[in-house]
């Protein structure tokens, strides 16, 4: 018997209708299925699953790979968003996909994640929060332009000043980092990409580093009165005052994703992005 812990979002009223009939197909299966669809229930500790199944957009994806914190599953995403680029199936498809991997028939890809903390002026330090996508450093709307430090433990990189900072990992660099110029990056790269947010100077790209003891950001000036936000993964924010340094660490755990197979990222990029393709010419 094997154990399914389906996962989806409480507030997308279409998510219970896609999964009940397909939770009872796989009991019917013999296997052992839960359904968990509060957002905020921490999934971390499930050894005894064998699958995490997601229904929901890459969102979901993120926020389920962050409460697995350091127990992170197998993990399969149905698309019910509107990219859907860390899923895998339609949910058409759900039940073939989700019967597929049980099978063993799914190629699990580990995907890079890190974890982001503040470190107050005070000495006071916020819990580390891990993240699959990115830590985003930026200015409140009605501030002027923030500047941010970045060191290594070793040297200084580089200092900001603009609207931000985007810090993303491999799967992160497809998301807010390349809407801002930043480079795509193979998921098995161990490496991240710092990305400038509206710059204020012409001299200021991308940076793509290897994650080695992690990243320190000090902001310095927040551009007004008022703090800046640090928001992990999109979900999770942290406020950030002049003189707090931004720590992004590596961590020992890998999101385990499952996919069709090798190539499947590149696949991705084409079918979702039409990344590199071949002009289509009309027919006739």
């Amino acid at each position: 018997m094997r154990r399914v812990l389906i996962v989806g979002d409480e507030r997308k009223g279409k998510v219970a209708q896609l999964v009940a009939p397909v939770a009872e197909q796989l009991r019917g299966d013999g296997n052992e299925v839960e359904v968990e669809f509060r957002r905020d229930v921490s999934l971390e500790g499930r050894t005894e699953v064998d699958l995490v199944v997601v229904f929901g957009g890459d969102g979901s994806i993120l926020g389920a790979a962050r409460r697995m914190g350091a127990t992170q599953l197998p993990t399969l995403g149905i698309n019910l968003g509107r990219l859907g680029f860390l899923t895998a199936f339609s949910p058409e498809d759900a039940l073939e996909g989700i019967r597929a991997a049980l099978r063993g028939e799914l190629v699990e890809e580990p995907r890079m994640m890190l974890a982001a903390s503040v470190e107050r002026v005070s000495g006071e330090s916020t819990a580390p929060v891990p993240f699959l996508n990115d830590a985003v450093l930026v200015r409140e709307p009605s501030a002027g332009m923030v500047t941010i430090h970045a060191s290594r433990v070793d040297r200084d990189l580089a200092v900001y000043t603009g609207d931000g900072l985007v810090v993303a990992t491999p799967s992160g660099s497809t998301a807010y980092s390349l809407a801002a110029g930043g480079p795509v990056m193979s998921p098995r790269l161990e490496a991240m990409v710092l990305t400038p947010l509206a710059p204020h100077t012409l001299t200021l790209r991308p940076l793509v580093l290897p994650v080695g003891g992690g990243l320190s950001l000090v902001v310095r000036e927040t551009g007004g009165e008022g703090p800046c936000v640090l928001t992990v993964d999109g979900q999770i924010p942290i406020e950030v005052r002049a003189g707090d340094r931004v720590h992004i660490t590596p961590t020992d755990v890998r999101f385990r994703q499952l996919t069709h197979g090798p190539g499947s990222f590149f696949r991705t990029l084409r079918e979702k992005f039409g990344w590199a393709d071949m002009p289509r010419r009309a027919p006739g």
